[in-house]
This record gives structure tokens, C-alpha cells and sequence, in this order.
């Protein structure tokens, strides 16, 4: 089963050793038999949307392990809720279909576009949408129009059933 790990990294943490955290995280993964699918990963310093212990700001990292024994998945918990330099973390179970997904749209975004190909399905799919939707016409109103409809409107009495 695959997994992402996602987890926040305090900012009391000088980034020197933000890698000694991460190899502290991997080498849980080893212990339980985890494979790294995806390299750890940092967007870098973000503000938290709420205090956590105090910080305001922390480091964030992604990285992506296959697992076939979910009793290590508990193991790999416990280890994570001890470290101290965590401020948070979360693993959340991957959908096989989604990774098959992510695929295809990275072939999609490397496979070169030229003249002569075919656009994908999803792009033709769009233009026949485009070409089957009637043209509405419009035509202008005046505005002194309106003010009349509307006076003849108020003017009208009111109808009680």
C-alpha cells in the first residue's frame, strides 16, 4: 500500500540540520520495511494557520513510501509523536487509481506538442462543448424602456388572492 507522509518541521530547528530530521524519519521507514517511492521534498518555510507550541511558522516536507505490513504503520506513528522537532505530521493511505492519474498527466505535460498531432481527448471533448452551446443574440435596451415598464409596474394595483 502506498502512503505520503507529510509533517512540519519546528522552526526552533536551525535549517542545518533539517536533513538530520529527515534521515531520523527515513530511518523509521527503514525499521518497518517502508520503500521510499518519493524523495522527501520541502516547500520551505510557511506560516501555520494557528499557534502550534508556540511557533507561528514551520518547515514543510512531503516525501511517499510503499508499506505491506500496516502494524508498522503504527510503529512509524509512535517514533513520529516522540520527536521533538515535529511540530506536526499526517500519512495519508495513497489511491491506486490517483497515482495511475498523476501518470498520465505528466506524460501529458512532456509529450511534445506539434502541428500535426491530435489534441487530447479531454481538449476535444471541451471545443465540441464550445461548438454545440446556441450563440445567444443580444440586443441593447434602452434605458428610458426600462423606466416605463417599471412605472406601468408600480402603477398597476396590487392583486390579493
Amino acid at each position: 500500500m502506498n502512503y505520503e507522509l507529510s509533517f512540519i518541521i519546528s522552526a526552533n530547528v536551525p535549517e542545518t540540520e533539517h536533513q538530520a530530521v529527515q534521515k531520523d524519519i527515513l530511518g523509521y521507514l527503514d525499521k518497518v520495511g517502508a520503500k521510499v517511492i518519493k524523495e522527501a521534498y520541502s516547500i520551505g518555510r510557511k506560516k501555520l494557520a494557528y499557534p502550534i507550541k508556540k511557533q507561528k511558522h514551520g518547515f514543510y516536507v512531503f516525501l511517499e513510501f510503499s508499506l505491506e505490513d500496516k502494524d508498522g504503520l503504527k510503529g512509524i506513528e509512535t517514533q513520529l509523536k516522540l520527536n521533538n522537532n515535529l511540530l506536526r505530521y499526517l500519512i495519508i493511505k495513497k489511491d491506486p487509481a490517483a497515482n495511475k492519474q498523476e501518470k498520465k498527466q505528466a506524460a501529458r505535460k512532456l509529450a511534445p506538442a506539434t502541428k500535426g498531432e491530435a489534441a487530447p481527448a479531454e481538449t476535444k471533448k471541451a471545443d465540441e462543448a464550445v461548438k454545440a452551446t446556441p450563440k445567444v443574440e443580444t440586443t441593447k435596451i434602452d434605458l428610458d424602456d426600462i423606466d416605463k415598464k417599471l412605472d406601468e409596474l408600480l402603477d398597476q394595483e396590487p392583486k390579493i388572492d
